[in-house]
């Protein structure tokens, strides 16, 4: 009975996010904004650091899949491949995802083996490394705060597919933060590679589905400062990111991944992702 209560609450609790009331508002800078499009509601960034040589790591992939289904579009991730787990080795790993972004969070973080993860970059214990086993009950203590911010992510395709443009709108719904910064991130999903899996006979899998994974960053590994001193409650700010194209990214599959933190204790306010294409 017990049970039946908590998914019923789960359910219920989910069904009421909503969308902000379709109206417009011109912001400091008079650009008409559609607050339609903003998600009031807060939502979680999972940065998971993983390799494709960790046996253990399509666990912490299972329970980011798992969360999802729980917490649907609130939950978004981003796989940091870094470390001698996520190193090629040719000819079972010939792939290398790593990025300069991706190394530098693996070194500031101070990660030590894989899988490993932060939530909202919430330092807990003196820690901001959480192990994918704990990762649901600090979601369930942050997931229900009312957002500090509101974000909308809305990309294009420039110079026939080689830049990517991301227009990032922040809405403010707090006065008592001064300083944020806003980072940009572009993922991919679907990617077919091999992946070590400690579960699995042959622990070698070589059509292995990796998503989420971190491609590059729009806007450097720790973003653009932006000051809000002068911004009131509703308040809207807009910034325009580019992105040159790899030629081994699959922009069909590609996402853009934006979020703000605080620039002292690193601390998520809120985050949101967009596809490149509506599929």
């Amino acid at each position: 009975m017990k049970a039946s209560v908590y998914i019923a609450f789960i359910v219920i609790f989910i069904s009421c996010d909503k969308i902000e009331p379709p109206f417009k508002e011109t912001n400091n800078n008079q650009n008409i904004v559609d607050t339609n499009s903003f998600y009031n509601s807060q939502k979680i960034l999972i940065e998971e650091f993983t390799g494709h040589r960790c046996g253990n790591c399509p666990r912490a992939h299972e329970k980011i899949e798992e969360l999802k289904g729980i917490y649907s579009n609130k939950i978004i991730a981003v796989s940091i491949h870094a470390g001698f787990f996520a190193e090629p080795l040719p000819p079972n790993y010939p792939n290398d995802f790593r990025t300069n972004v991706g190394n530098e969070l693996y070194s500031f973080f101070g990660v030590q083996s894989t899988p490993i993860g932060l939530i909202n970059r919430k330092k807990i214990n003196d820690t901001y490394l959480i192990n994918y086993e704990n990762w649901s009950v600090v979601i369930s203590d942050i997931i229900t705060q009312s957002p500090a911010f509101l974000i909308n992510v809305t990309p294009s395709i420039i110079n026939d597919s080689n830049t990517i443009n991301a227009k990032v709108i922040i809405k403010v719904k707090t006065d008592s933060i001064n300083n944020i910064r806003l980072s940009v991130f572009l993922t991919e999903d679907s990617i077919i590679s091999s992946q070590t899996d400690y579960s699995h006979s042959p622990t070698l899998i070589s059509n292995y589905v990796h998503n989420n994974v971190l491609r590059a960053s729009f806007n450097g590994t720790w973003g653009t400062e932006i000051t809000l001193i002068n911004k009131s409650i509703n308040d809207t700010v807009i910034r325009n990111f580019t992105l040159n194209v790899n030629s081994l990214w699959k922009l069909k599959n590609c996402k853009i991944v934006a979020f703000i933190y605080d620039p002292d204790i690193f601390y998520v306010y809120q985050v949101e992702e967009k596809k490149l294409f509506d599929k």
